[in-house]
């Protein structure tokens, strides 16, 4: 792995506290890309996640709870919900839009 550097000790140790999660989990930063990645070595490709914020902190640990494959029907619960939430507004939207045309 070239482009790439373990990351054993940090600030806040979210790499250790990401073992509490999963035990295979491991950090990795990713030099081309500037950016953290979470892999896990169960797994024969290894990446699991890349983190979504600038630096490792609390809401690293909250994206890998959020974000496990034991949570998979949770979580599309969640995005199906919120996909209905939207749809409903755009209707509304698109219904106020054409009241306004007809008025």
């Amino acid at each position: 792995m070239v482009n790439y550097q373990e990351i054993k000790d940090d600030v806040y140790y979210i790499s250790d506290r990401l073992k509490e999660i999963d035990e295979s989990y491991y950090v990795l930063y990713n030099l081309s890309k500037n950016c953290y990645e979470v892999h896990s070595s169960l797994q024969k490709n290894s990446y699991c996640f890349v983190v979504p914020f600038d630096e490792l902190d609390e809401r690293t640990l909250a994206f890998a709870r959020r974000t496990r494959s034991d949570r998979r029907d949770k979580l599309i619960e969640e995005i199906e919900k919120n996909n209905e939430e939207v749809y409903k507004k755009q209707i509304k939207q698109q219904v106020n839009l054409l009241k306004e045309a007809i008025c």
